[in-house]
């Protein structure tokens, strides 16, 4: 029963195939359902037509790529004809395909593969591929990053490889590569020469993309000219003719592995490599083992084929480039005994701290995720990834190299990269500064204080400073180190990034580009409210200054600088690209000053040898301290005072307002009872208040801020400032002018502001009337 069942199953399907075959030749022989004249078959089938490409379709035979060309898939084809491959197999030592086969059949896989690109792309496509929009792209929207889609995917890949990862053997995973081609708007775009920028990298191609009959804008594909003026339509997707064999691009990280001339800087990079196992890849390619991507975390991923491993996002896979400009092993050489000469605690390589490796390696990168061009160099268009110019010159350049994920530009010779020629060159250069370097590092300013677009001075403290300020440098993993300081526990734990940026701040000024060794210089530092001083040679901080107000303080404040120089044998005299540089002698290393405020300073004083003893009185007098803080001043505000000493107002007490029946003891104790309306009035209008007047500096001579100022009380407040001397006066209702009061010049003080978090003050001579 089952058999005759079969039979009669099998004769009704024989029936039904024969039927389906009547129908379709019937159909054929209609000339509405026949094949369209410009449908030629498949690439294979139009290549083997034509005749001259039977080495190709050899190789696609050999390298089992005929079924997808021949119709099994849709896709692009780049086709060289006999004598290109011919040309192409002599140069790599081959008779013949048979035997680069028979060799290296992976070769022929990943040669035969670059030339298939995934999809069918028409010649529109591959002048201004749209990967989010497609074809449905609007006329605007084909103008945004015309022709900067300019990379495809081929089915070209090297197999997984067997690498060490320093324990064990790991199975990496390498993906298919991406293919430029190169087009007419990706170089108007960029405003670049396409000829000069394509024959840079490819100089044995003729650019010929801007030559194609009846084509405004046309391409090369990676190193060969297109001999067709517009796409060949096969069943399966598009056939282009092309002029020489498409040799398969390497990654970045392989062209510098494979080059013996680059090994130093290669191993440098590849020190910081892991292995990073990938389960998605492993469930879907591994066949029960693991696999893994080879990467460089901190650097950038040029051993990896692909920017993403997400094969959908195809606006990164197709757009972008890394850029490598690599120095040879003749140039690291040189440059390390030109920059890290004697004495700098560095004899050799190997002997620099991994932080400095890793910026040194880093700023070989470019910032960009696109390629870069030769004349965008030129230009001044390229930075490196620290934001700093490229100064190379391409054209002197002797190894140029495109990369299926990027450019790779070799230098023979090094200048010094812009972070360590700048004023915070000496922390990678000089040992002694090692920590500092840290505490750049991790206050996030490096870039910024490598800036040419701006003039600093900076003060570098070395590791007896930091041993100075309780501050450990301890090694970690991986031979880093970590700034540690004292936690609110008593224990050591690392420094914040606040902290580190506090600390390079305060040694840093953008307002000055040189400290004066004679007289007296006040210099604004990059931690707002706080200053240098300078006095004859030497130098302190307005946050030790303040200290001399206390008169048990017997510490030096001030003490010795000097100018660090980059390389006095050097043409430039040892100077840094972008200022000056000076170490100093303090035992400590500068810091913002650490205060309970100026506001509390002045409403509680309990000692009479403090010089505003009296003063704090009468702001305790007439009602305007409460809670130990002063009323005058919100919160959040900043405030300017000036002070007059015990003695001024000792010897005009009764002459303040309010004050007239007041006496001073000689212990500087405040007898009587003022009338505090007309006091608190007086006072407040020796103080300039941000919420008033907003200021940015505080006042001294020279600073620039002066004038007339509103106050709370029944005065403005004035400051004049010829550039060496200041004074104050207050102005009444009516528009009078009291008398100017100068400052307290004093051995010890100077004129100088007292600066605190929340606000400075000034000791003046007078009281204000």
């Amino acid at each position: 029963m089952r058999k005759r069942i079969f039979f009669f199953s099998l004769t009704g399907i024989c029936l039904l195939l024969t039927v389906l075959t009547s129908c379709q030749e019937e159909l054929a022989n209609r000339p509405h359902y026949a094949p369209p004249d410009w449908l030629k078959g498949s690439a294979y089938e139009v290549l083997q037509d034509e005749g001259n490409y039977t080495m190709f379709l050899r190789g696609v035979d050999l390298a089992g790529y005929a079924p997808i060309i021949k119709g099994k898939s849709i896709l692009t084809v780049m086709a060289p004809n006999d004598s290109a491959f011919t040309a192409y197999l002599q140069k790599a030592g081959y008779a013949g395909i048979d035997q680069m086969h028979a060799e290296n059949p992976e070769q022929l896989s990943k040669l035969i593969g670059f030339h298939l690109l995934y999809y069918a792309f028409n010649w529109d496509n591959l002048v201004n591929f749209r990967p989010i929009e497609g074809d449905e792209a609007s006329a605007e929207a084909l103008l945004v990053n015309a022709g900067c889609y300019y990379k495809f995917r081929t089915k070209s890949a090297d197999p997984i490889s067997m690498e060490w990862d320093g324990k064990d053997s790991v199975r990496v995973y390498h993906f298919e590569r991406f293919i430029p081609v190169f087009n007419t708007q990706l170089f108007a775009t960029r405003g670049i020469d396409p000829k000069y920028n394509y024959e840079y990298f490819f100089p044995n191609t003729e650019w010929t993309g801007s030559h194609h009959t009846g084509k405004i804008d046309g391409f090369n594909v990676s190193n060969a000219s297109v001999i067709d003026d517009d796409h060949v339509i096969t069943d399966n997707g598009y056939l282009y003719h092309i002029s020489q064999v498409l040799d398969p691009l390497e990654t970045i990280y392989t062209e510098l592995k494979n080059n013996a001339d680059y090994s130093i800087f290669f191993e440098l990079f590849n020190s910081y490599g892991e292995y990073q196992e990938e389960p998605e890849l492993t469930t879907d390619f591994g066949n029960g083992q693991t696999l893994y991507l080879h990467t460089h975390p901190g650097l950038v991923n040029i051993a990896c084929e692909w920017p993403v491993t997400d094969y959908t996002a195809m606006d990164r896979l197709s757009s972008v480039g890394y850029n490598l400009f690599a120095p040879s092993n003749d140039a690291v050489q040189n440059f390390f005994t030109t920059y890290w000469t004697p004495g700098c605690g560095y004899s050799n390589l190997n002997e620099l701290d991994p932080l400095i490796l890793q910026y040194f390696i880093s700023q070989t990168f470019g910032s960009d995720d696109v390629v870069a061009f030769p004349e965008e160099i030129k230009k001044g268009l390229i930075k490196t990834v620290y934001g700093t110019p490229v100064n190379i010159d391409p054209d002197q350049v002797t190894w140029r190299q495109m990369c299926c994920n990027g450019a790779l530009y070799g230098m023979d010779r090094m200048t010094p990269p812009a972070i360590f020629s700048s004023v915070i060159g000496s922390a990678f250069r000089d040992k002694r500064f090692l920590p500092y370097l840290y505490a750049l590092d991790g206050s996030d300013l490096v870039l910024a204080l490598a800036s040419q677009n701006t003039e600093f001075v900076a003060l570098i403290p070395d590791t007896a400073q930091f041993r100075g300020a309780a501050i450990r440098f301890e090694t970690i993993a991986g031979g880093r180190h970590e700034l540690q300081v004292i936690g609110d526990d008593g224990n050591y734990a690392a420094m914040s990034v606040g902290t580190m940026r506090d600390m390079v701040n305060m040694n840093v000024s953008s307002s000055v580009n040189q400290l004066s060794t004679t007289g007296f210089q006040v210099v604004e530092t990059n931690t707002a409210f706080n200053y240098w001083y300078l006095y004859d040679g030497k130098i302190t901080t307005s946050a030790l200054f303040n200290k001399q107000l206390n008169p048990t303080y017997v510490d030096e404040i001030y003490f010795d600088f000097a100018p660090l120089e980059m390389n006095p044998a050097q043409p430039n005299g040892g100077k840094w690209d972008n200022g000056s540089v000076y170490t100093y002698t303090a035992p400590s290393i500068f810091m913002p000053g650490e205060d309970e405020g100026l506001n509390r300073t002045l409403a509680v004083c309990n000692d009479n040898t403090y010089p505003y003893y009296l003063f704090s009185q009468l702001l305790s007098k007439a009602g305007l301290v409460e809670e130990q803080q002063l009323k005058i001043v919100m919160d959040d505000a900043r405030f300017i005072a000036f002070v007059p000493t015990n003695e001024a107002i000792k010897a005009r007490i009764t002459e303040i307002p309010g004050c007239d029946k007041c006496s001073v003891s000689d212990d500087m104790v405040l007898i009587g009872n003022p009338n505090k309306a007309l006091l608190a009035n007086y006072l407040r209008s020796y103080f300039i208040i941000s919420d008033l007047t907003p200021f940015s500096v505080y006042p001294y001579p020279g600073s620039g801020m002066k004038g007339s100022f509103d106050t709370s009380g029944a005065y403005k407040l004035n400051i004049t400032d010829t550039g060496t001397t200041l004074t104050v006066s207050l102005t009444d209702k009516d528009g009078i002018k009291g008398a100017e009061v100068s400052l307290h010049n004093t051995e010890k003080f100077h004129s100088l502001p007292f600066s605190y978090s929340d606000g400075a003050f000034h000791l003046i001579n007078d009281i204000l009337l």
